[in-house]
């Protein structure tokens, strides 16, 4: 019988995306993907389930089905102690679901860590929504790391909006199967990234260089990227170098030197290696920190102050556990 470390749920469009790519990463995981579209993920190793919510896509029924597709999940990872829930948040879908499904199986003794990727500044009418899906998401994980679709825009404004989300689908696939991935693993561990997301706002950076300064420039790009989503000091970070297997010593001092002083960490910061046949360094950085500039979308957040009122829509009523309208398409 087959073991697996870990399972990764992708939550709405976005979410099944970053799940594909993912699938082709990581040998010793489970992946499933839920939506209420007709889009069909390419290969055979995620397993699709389709909520049966028709044309009713108010966030009250979308909650209730995801309530009982959570079920179904379950019983696909039941031997599974980690759970990884991906949702781009913004839409009315993934904003209303994945909070559901992350606190459902987080009851069921899961250890669930969520990664959320938050809308473009310039869309208006999902950043409302993305940060209240954000604050739930929070309540509901041991941890939770935010990503920001914003820096593409800030860091190439001329990128593509569809090779945007490609490089974004990318690197969070590469990130995720780093941090579960059993070869090549060396300083950091999976048991470490889940105590820093539990202690904190996590965020994520991420900077690639290349030719002699490419360490530098690695860590410069990956320490900037923090910086643009919060104004508040590092306080611990675990960083990710993935690159060409000559790297010395050195690189990796400059890399630790250099971002110690762009997001004024005073605390920890580990690395892991991962190294790969390319002449170029690609580094992953996880910052906890004490806020974000996400924090700031949702007004409603300081008056609640850890309080909801919407969150738990089943509360009140008596959940019909028929899950004959809920399909897994294989």
């Amino acid at each position: 019988m087959l073991s697996y470390d870990v399972a990764v749920v992708g939550v709405g469009t976005a979410g099944k995306r970053v799940i594909e790519k993912i699938s082709y990463k990581i040998s010793n995981g489970i992946f499933l993907s839920i939506d209420d579209t007709e889009w069909k993920i390419g290969g055979d190793k995620v397993k699709e389930i389709k909520l049966n919510v028709n044309f009713e896509r108010s966030s009250k029924r979308i909650k209730l089905e995801a309530y009982k597709a959570s079920k179904v999940i379950a019983e696909e990872i039941t031997d599974v102690k980690n759970v990884v829930v991906v949702a781009g948040l913004g839409g009315i879908f993934a904003s209303s679901a994945a909070p559901i499904i992350a606190k459902s199986l987080k009851e069921l003794g899961k250890r669930v860590l969520g990664v959320t990727i938050m809308p473009f500044k310039f869309e208006k009418s999902r950043l409302f929504r993305a940060t209240v899906g954000l604050r739930k998401m929070k309540m509901a994980c041991d941890g939770v790391i935010v990503i920001g679709n914003g820096e593409f825009i800030e860091k190439s404004p001329q990128t593509p909006l569809f090779k945007a989300y490609e490089l974004e689908n990318e690197w969070i696939g590469n990130l995720i199967s780093k941090l579960f991935d059993r070869e090549n693993v060396y300083g950091i561990n999976s048991k470490e990234t889940y105590r820093l997301a539990s202690e904190g706002n996590i965020v994520v950076g991420v900077g690639v260089g290349e030719g002699t300064g490419m360490a530098e420039d690695a860590a410069t790009g990956a320490s900037s990227a923090l910086r643009r989503q919060t104004n508040f000091d590092v306080k611990e970070a675990l960083v990710y170098v993935v690159g060409w297997k000559e790297i010395s010593v050195g690189d990796v001092s400059t890399i630790v030197t250099t971002f110690r002083g762009i997001t004024c960490c005073e605390g920890e910061v580990r690395v892991g290696y991962y190294p790969n046949n390319d002449r170029s360094l690609t580094v992953y950085a996880l910052a906890s920190v004490t806020g974000t500039k996400f924090d700031e979308w949702d007004p409603i957040q300081k008056i609640l102050k850890g309080r909801e009122l919407d969150f738990d829509v089943y509360s009140d009523m008596s959940v019909d556990y028929d899950l004959s309208g809920i399909k897994c398409l294989d």
